[in-house]
């Protein structure tokens, strides 16, 4: 058995253009220094005018690429994005962990105007993970004081209709783990805005929970029965002024809340030991020093528990030392008995810190065909012509499985190399420049 580290985040941004990388950098790290294995992120009201919601759908929008900007480099690889207008869905794991992430499938519900809009309503990306399917829901549900109820039943809609035929998990609610999160919307039932103001401070926050509409739509179990959340701890939010810690003093007063949340549920199944099966909470907070929306952004970290035990990828690459530029570069591999794999798999290069392992390859060939029948190791070629010129990076072989769509293997990290001859023209190059410039030195009277 072993524990996944699992880092979620949540964000209202309000249209708002992310800040620049630098700004970006430690506001999007500040939560994860023990370097999460599963790292999410769900956006609400990303912006979506009509010329940029068509760019989207050809390249990612521009909350998506600085994330990605940030978080790949780091070691993460995106393993799939999801957009209903202005909510995004990103997920992100651990190199090493690509090969155990399979079985990944997405859904949306489209809730505003009664399911015909999607500027309010749910994307989820579900998948399989070590033994354990997981469920990620990022959701931006109806607004206003007198939504109450209305979100209630965005929640039961959003279960209902939500389904992935081809898993053994076929609903949401099948799923070991599920993980909810984003705009809920629910706000403070009650109490004037003038009163939850003068609440809104650490000793006196336990006053607003008794009178926050979530808590008690769990408590009657009219909605999100049998899910958890962590203790809210934090200042209430939403709503402030763009760029202030001043709650919304505009004409409309809009009453602080606790709108942004994350919740879980474990399906305590009977044929599960319970010991085998649990979410630990790590931490909860928001990140008040964040001015850049009217919302301020939630995390939250988990330790969830997964079977490792003698778990081995589908796909295993022989270790590669190196590649040499200029010759045809051998890749060795192996493929488990049973794995479904088609003459249309490949195995592709990257540069570590790629995005994703769908798009951001720097070349390919095609698997060997019944890979899984293959007796031996299987063995492909990468040609001379179509290896990088940068021999200053470090680059990693995936095997992509297209019946599955996923990673099915990863090899070890490697450099390809200057060949001998191309060594041999850099020496007499660098001798060459060197005698050049002692020439001149000499000529100048140095």
């Amino acid at each position: 058995m072993a524990e996944l580290r699992v880092c979620i985040n949540t964000w209202n941004v309000a249209t708002q253009d992310p800040p620049t990388i630098e700004a970006f950098k430690d506001m999007i790290w500040i939560q994860t220094q023990n370097g999460p294995d599963l790292y999410i992120w769900g956006l609400q009201e990303v912006s979506s005018k009509p010329h940029e919601f068509i760019q989207s759908a050809f390249s990612d929008d521009p909350w998506t690429e600085a994330i990605s900007n940030v978080v790949c480099p780091k070691g993460y690889v995106m393993i799939n994005s999801v957009r209903l207008q202005g909510i995004v869905l990103l997920f992100y794991v651990r190199m090493l962990h690509l090969p155990f992430i399979h079985n990944v499938q997405t859904a949306l519900t489209r809730t505003g105007l009664g399911g015909v809009w999607g500027n309010k309503g749910a994307v989820s990306v579900r998948f399989d993970c070590y033994g354990r399917s997981v469920c990620l829901i990022a959701v931006h549900l109806s607004p206003h004081q007198d939504g109450w109820e209305k979100r209630d039943k965005e929640f039961h809609t959003i279960i209902a209709t939500q389904e992935f035929p081809q898993c053994n998990a076929t609903t949401i609610l099948d799923h070991d783990y599920v993980l909810w999160f984003g705009d809920l919307n629910y706000r403070i039932e009650d109490l004037s805005t003038e009163a939850i103001k003068f609440l809104a401070a650490p000793k006196k926050l336990h006053v607003l929970q008794e009178k926050d509409q979530l808590l008690n739509s769990m408590r009657h179990k009219k909605a999100f029965v049998g899910f958890q959340e962590g203790a809210l701890s934090f200042m209430p939010t939403y709503k402030y002024d763009l760029r202030s810690n001043e709650y919304d003093t505009s004409p409309k007063q809009r009453a602080p809340a606790w709108t942004d949340r994350i919740l879980w549920k474990v399906n305590r199944r009977a044929s599960i030991d319970q010991k085998y099966l649990s979410i630990k909470q790590l931490s909860y907070h928001c990140h008040s020093d964040i001015l850049w929306s009217d919302h301020r952004p939630v995390s939250a970290e988990f330790l969830a528990k997964v079977t490792t035990d003698d778990v081995q990828p589908l796909v295993s690459f022989v270790p590669i030392e190196s590649w040499s530029k200029g010759e045809d570069a051998e890749c060795i591999y192996s493929v488990l008995p049973d794995t479904k794999t088609s003459s249309w798999d490949w195995i592709g290069l990257f540069k570590v810190g790629f995005h994703t392992a769908q798009k951001h390859y720097v070349t390919y060939v095609y698997a060997v065909p019944n890979g899984e029948s293959n007796s031996g190791m299987c063995k492909i070629k990468f040609g001379s012509g179509y290896l990088p010129e940068d021999t200053c990076t470090k680059y990693v072989l995936c095997y992509i499985s297209r019946t599955m769509n996923c990673v099915l293997g990863v090899s070890n990290v490697f450099r390809i190399l200057p060949s001998e001859a191309s060594e041999r023209q850099l020496q007499q190059e660098t001798q060459q420049l060197a005698n050049s410039q002692m020439e001149t030195a000499v000529q100048a009277g140095f």
